[in-house]
């Protein structure tokens, strides 16, 4: 067999690692994204993923998600599907500044809440953002639609939360995993589906209450906020259960380094399965949803690493790089019941 016959066999990801183990994937994958070049630029640039600084993780979530096909050994979670189409920042924004953002399908309004003192006195929030709001927002929803509650409880303790998350327990990621809760605590949401001309708005709060306790950290003796339980808003809790998208936990676990990959994972499990046919999404399309934080040519450069590994976590995704974009074919859901 040639070697660009052997390359053809190929196809995926996945059966790059599949043939070769995770390993040998990585250190192969430049010489095989090399030989595709000619016949299919778009594979080759998937495959050649492999061979970059972040290889071995897409290769390790490849190998981990065909284990978890073969066993059916899924970690259901929900989320409701508007997440699907807009989400939270990849960065940090300054305090009390907005998150405006706008898709072919929906736009996003994230506004900051305000934390009074005892004295009076007033700090102004940032928006939600990055991996921990995600992991956190995919926690809260699951837990409301398997238990049919808007309550959710946290506890005092943030290793509790960790654990459940699938993070490693340490004090600056407690830190930082108290300051995102209350970041979605105080927010407020619009989600807009349509035009100026005709549309339907979503206005709510993610939380309706919640119930926290201050406490010195003992490294900073900065006061740190825990909450430790919050009720979810009665709008976001009904659009919770009347739009809801099944997720592999256990993929979003395997993803979490990178927040643009979890929401193009979101954003093809919500899409890939209701497809009827072949669709092509735009590389403008995919900026405006995907990349706002950064200059078009620019995203078209780093999204094929984050696409990779959203696809290395969902095996049945049928996903071809193209010149114009990304051609989406009809693929069954990441959670099989």
């Amino acid at each position: 067999m040639s070697a660009v016959d052997q390359a053809d066999l190929f196809g995926s990801i996945h059966e790059l690692v599949e043939a070769k183990g995770a390993q040998e994937a990585v250190t192969s994958a430049g010489g095989i994204a090399a030989r595709l070049e000619d016949t299919d630029p778009g594979r080759a640039s998937l495959i050649r993923t492999v061979a970059g600084r972040n290889g071995r993780r897409i290769a390790d979530t490849a190998a981990a998600s065909i284990i978890r096909d073969v066993e059916q050994d899924f970690e259901i979670g929900y989320t409701y599907s508007a997440w699907c189409l807009a989400g939270l920042p990849h960065r940090e924004h300054p305090p009390g500044e907005d998150w405006l953002i706008g898709t072919d399908y929906a736009q996003l309004l994230v506004r900051p809440g305000v934390r009074v003192m005892d004295n009076g006195t007033r700090e102004h929030l940032s928006v939600p953002v990055g991996t921990l709001a995600r992991l956190i927002l995919i926690d809260w929803q699951t837990e409301a639609f398997e238990k049919g509650s808007r309550e959710i409880v946290m506890g005092r303790n943030p290793n509790v939360l960790l654990k459940r998350l699938g993070l490693s327990r340490g004090g600056p990621v407690s830190r930082k995993i108290a300051d995102q809760l209350e970041r979605l605590a105080r927010c407020a949401i619009d989600f807009k589906f349509g035009s100026d001309r005709e549309a339907v708005i979503v206005n709510e709060r993610l939380v309706e209450a919640f119930q926290y306790v201050t406490e010195d950290d003992p490294r900073t003796k900065r006061p740190v906020r825990m909450i430790e339980r919050v009720v979810l808003s009665e709008a976001f809790y009904r659009e919770l259960r009347r739009h809801p998208i099944p997720i592999d936990r256990s993929a979003i676990k395997d993803i979490q380094s990178s927040p643009r990959a979890i929401d193009i994972y979101l954003w093809l499990a919500f899409r890939l399965h209701a497809l009827k046919n072949e669709t092509v999404v735009s590389w403008p399309a995919l900026w405006r949803q995907f990349g706002r934080e950064k200059h078009l040519k620019t995203f078209k450069d780093e999204f094929k690493e984050p696409l990779a590994l959203a696809l290395a976590a969902y095996r049945a995704a049928k996903v071809q790089v193209v010149e114009k974009g990304l051609s989406l074919s009809p693929s069954p859901p990441p959670v099989k019941f």
